[in-house]
């Protein structure tokens, strides 16, 4: 595990997930993931939850769709460095507010919302500029797997790390063995 979040940091510190124009693209690439792969991701929500197709749609699909519409139309204005109040000190000083990335988030994701309660969270870090370390819930083990397969063919893997949905107890070899079940 900790190779794997000082590969993640380390793409971080390249400064390659700073630019608007990375955020855009790769939230454009989780928008494209979810709908041209949206079967496979209600049929697996459908197994672990039993959810009907239009449960699944309403209330997971079409909130991230959304968000990432709201997030793709806001970004450029939530990027945008914003003037700072002055004082009598910085009265003749240019001053300003700048949005800054943090670095490395990691994301437990939720086995009752097993898509969104992951997703969700991973746009707003991608937005914010930063990498992620996905573990999707080993209890929605259907839609753990299928972010497991989709993720890496649509986002930048540096940046976006999707690591060890099942974590068996006694495996000492699993990387995410310290996540108890």
């Amino acid at each position: 595990m900790e190779h794997e979040v000082q590969r993640v940091r380390n793409a971080f510190l390249s400064g390659r997930s700073r630019p608007l124009r990375f955020r855009l693209q790769q939230l454009e690439a989780l928008r494209r993931m979810v709908l041209e792969r949206e079967k496979d991701i209600l049929a697996a929500i459908a197994s672990d939850l039993c959810k009907s197709e239009f449960n699944a749609y309403s209330q997971e699909v079409v909130t991230i769709l959304g968000e990432i519409d709201l997030v793709l139309e806001k970004l450029p204005e939530w990027v945008t460095a914003e003037p700072a109040k002055k004082n009598l000190l910085t009265m003749l000083d240019e001053a300003y507010v700048q949005p800054e990335p943090l670095g490395v988030v990691l994301i437990i994701g939720a086995w009752n919302y097993p898509l969104v309660l992951t997703i969700q969270p991973l746009i707003g870090a991608i937005a914010a500029g930063n990498a992620v370390i996905l573990k999707p819930s080993e209890l929605s083990e259907n839609t753990a797997k299928i972010l497991a397969k989709l993720l890496p063919q649509y986002l930048d893997q540096p940046f976006c790390s999707n690591c060890g949905y099942l974590a068996p107890k006694d495996d000492e070899d699993c990387e995410m063995s310290w996540i108890e079940q």
